[in-house]
């Protein structure tokens, strides 16, 4: 039965106690380093050379150690590093020394497209030493560069789009990189004295060998910020500012069916822009008016055997950045694809497929003092064609560092449309007893004037990371018409268990990095029924080769009950009832940077009251640098004495890169569950400052059973353009 509301609020107290009255251990930083001061015209050259007499000033430091293969051994190829600033700009050098420099893997040219793929180096900086929020910056041997913000262990944002500077070049010893990082992109405290966390990883791709300044102890990464050495020696004496002025236009041409029949044309002229202003070094206020939609990207295909919601990302660029900050909860799922989120921005300006115009909003968001904060208030125009009334969207998000990555948090969301008036609030924690063990919990709770009463999810969890073990366990609670407004929920009316287990080890031969066997139990049961609803026991047997592949085997027994009929297709709908299946999965999955790959998954037995066979494959070939294709193709059939399915998901892709700043690609899809055809065609120019011009072809066909297709094409011209004030 649901909680009472003074359970809750006892739950909570406890959870903010057991915070704040047990600080977490102190963990020392690593090595010491040394970031040199040079004048404006003594500044490097970011060209890649590493010549400028700047670098022979600064201090250079090597003895990377590995993380993997081998932890805390000497990394099998040197690379040293320095640090340099100026009034305005922090500049990273390294150089990457390589015995066979002609087996550098590196294929990607284009600026954010995942470099990490090729040998390449991060750096991150932890400006506020609170070992959960950082920022990451990527370089290949051939320049191509990617940033993004961490949030905690294996928790990035790769759409914080920030202008910086990097450039690399292979040599006949290895290869080196310059970055140029400007202070103004970097968020961090008011001190003209800054102390800051910093770790530097090289990896080089042939020999799957990732080594640090600081190394994490497996499995962790760079993204475990207290792993790290302390960078002293900054003084930032004067504010940078950073006033940015971003605007676009759109224009272009659309052709779509008309409801009567026939088609209808329609011009495409829109126009908008974002405004960023940095308060403080460490607080930014970010405005948007009319706000672009992103339509130069499509999403990519997804086929739904579940009874539940589907989850698509963000692509708007007003909500990408540090889109983490307002991320709430451990429900299960993870940050990209979750199972409950208090705030899902998508929410905003989209309803049921159709276009919500977006007339302003303003965001508040960084740091103050101990606290991250975050505020986001959005009106949005009405529609009179689906009946939507103009609407107000407001989220404040603040959570407090405890230290050693512990903290606790609220957020509160509101939303009113009309008549309609719909509030969350939310209570979140996490505490580290250890390093590698964490304590969890989150209540969240929604009230609307469409309902009376309210609704609350709560849960809590334990969960351990180290090596050679790993465990989940966890309790779940969503009471049924749980629906934050502003949020996302896969499903609702339902109590949870879950208990994951893991044992890895090593072997240290045939090739085999390292093994991992998974034992996973989920239950669900049905807060309206009284009854099991779901249930899942699952083991499965993780491979990681020497060479970067992964092999993987899962067997899972399911239990399904249906309270109602579950329409998957308009050929198959499974009657009410309950239903135990067992299937098996087995995948292969090559290493990103091969030129050529393949990933394969096939899943074969039991569904419902019937069978399923799937097999579904991706595979790439980089001919250069400059052009790549890529396919994939995707089978679902089911075999049920209430009827058969067979859905095909295929797509094509080819990507030619000109330069780092100038690309075309070709998408195009096929989703036969739902009988959509989609093709992306679009021609891309990075300008100054990160501005971008594109040219962009969507076609779109869905077939409808009894009646005609509909049919979408557009042509469209989109610049936007950065400048700085």
């Amino acid at each position: 039965m649901p909680l009472h509301p003074l359970h809750i609020a006892g739950l909570a107290s406890a959870l903010a106690w057991l915070l704040l009255a047990a600080p977490p251990p102190a963990w020392g930083q690593g090595r010491e380093l040394l970031c040199t001061r040079v004048g404006a015209r003594e500044a490097p050259r970011i060209d890649g050379a590493l010549s400028d007499p700047a670098w022979r000033t600064a201090t250079w430091y090597d003895d990377f150690r590995q993380s993997v293969p081998d932890f805390g051994r000497p990394a099998t190829e040197q690379t040293r590093v320095a640090f340099l600033y100026d009034e305005f700009n922090l500049y990273v050098g390294v150089r990457c020394d390589d015995h066979e420099p002609a087996l550098i893997r590196a294929n990607k040219l284009r600026h954010r497209d995942e470099p990490a793929s090729d040998d390449h180096v991060e750096v991150v900086f932890d400006t506020y030493r609170d070992q959960v929020r950082g920022a990451v910056f990527i370089v290949n041997p051939l320049g191509a560069k990617e940033e993004g913000l961490v949030n905690g262990y294996e928790n990035y944002t790769w759409d914080w789009d920030e202008v910086w500077e990097a450039r690399a070049a292979i040599t006949a010893t290895g290869w080196q990189a310059e970055l140029r990082i400007p202070f103004r992109v970097l968020r961090y405290g008011n001190d003209p004295q800054q102390v800051w966390s910093v770790n530097v990883e090289r990896v080089v791709r042939r020999k799957q060998e990732a080594s640090y300044l600081v190394p994490p102890r497996p499995p962790f990464d760079i993204s475990s910020l207290d792993y790290a050495a302390t960078l002293r020696g900054l003084t930032i004496a004067s504010r940078q500012r950073n006033l940015q002025l971003i605007p676009y236009v759109l224009g272009g041409v659309a052709r779509e069916s008309a409801p009567a029949g026939g088609e209808r044309s329609r011009s495409l002229d829109q126009w908008g822009f974002d405004v960023k202003y940095s308060l403080t070094p460490g607080l930014t206020l970010d405005g948007t008016y009319n706000t672009d939609f992103a339509q130069v990207e499509a999403d990519a295909e997804q086929v739904n055997l579940t009874r539940f919601s589907l989850f698509y990302p963000e692509k708007r660029g007003f909500f990408l950045e540090n889109a983490q900050l307002f991320s709430f909860g451990h429900f299960g799922g993870d940050p990209d694809h979750p199972d409950i989120a208090a705030f899902f921005s998508r929410r905003i300006g989209l309803y049921e497929g159709a276009t919500v115009p977006l007339d302003a909003g303003v965001r508040l968001t960084g740091k103050v003092g101990r606290q991250d904060v975050g505020v986001l208030s959005v009106r949005t125009g009405g529609v009179r064609g689906l009946g939507l009334p103009a609407a107000w969207y407001n989220v404040a998000r603040v959570r407090r560092d405890l230290g050693e990555r512990s903290y606790v948090g609220m957020i509160a969301t509101d939303s009113r449309r009309g008549g309609f008036h719909s509030t969350t609030i939310g209570v979140d924690g996490d505490w580290f007893i250890t390093r590698e063990l964490s304590l969890r919990g989150d209540v969240l709770r929604v009230t609307d004037s469409s309902t009376p009463g309210a609704r609350g999810a709560y849960d809590a969890s334990l969960d351990l990371t180290t090596d050679p073990w790993g465990f989940l366990f966890g309790w779940y609670d969503v009471d049924a018409g749980f629906n934050p407004d502003l949020g996302f929920v896969s499903r609702d009316g339902y109590r949870r268990s879950q208990a994951y287990l893991r044992r890895s080890f090593r072997p240290g031969r045939w090739g085999v990095r390292r093994v991992s066997v998974i034992s996973s139990n989920d239950a669900y049961d049905s807060l309206r029924h009284g009854a099991r609803e779901t249930g899942d026991n699952g083991l499965r047997c993780e491979v990681e080769l020497e060479s970067g592949d992964y092999v993987e085997l899962q067997v899972t027994r399911e239990f399904e009950r249906l309270f109602e009929p579950f329409e998957l297709d308009p050929r198959l709908v499974l009657p009410p009832g309950g239903y135990t299946f067992t299937s098996t999965t087995a995948g292969y999955y090559s290493d990103d940077s091969r030129r050529l790959g393949l990933n394969v998954e096939t899943t074969a037995g039991g569904f419902y009251d019937g069978t399923t066979r799937q097999l579904g494959g991706e595979t790439w070939f980089v001919l250069d640098r400059h052009l790549r294709a890529a396919g994939g193709y995707s089978t679902v059939d089911v075999a049920s004495p209430h009827g058969d399915l067979a859905w095909r998901l295929w797509s094509l892709r080819l990507d030619y890169t000109y330069s780092s700043n100038m690309s075309a690609s070709a998408y195009l899809q096929y989703n036969s569950s739902i009988g959509a055809r989609v093709l992306n065609v679009r021609l891309r120019w990075i300008l100054g400052n990160d501005s971008d011009l594109y040219l962009v072809y969507n076609e779109g066909r869905q077939e409808l059973a009894g009646s005609s297709d509909l049919h979408n094409r557009e042509l469209a011209l989109k610049l936007n353009v950065r400048l700085f004030i």
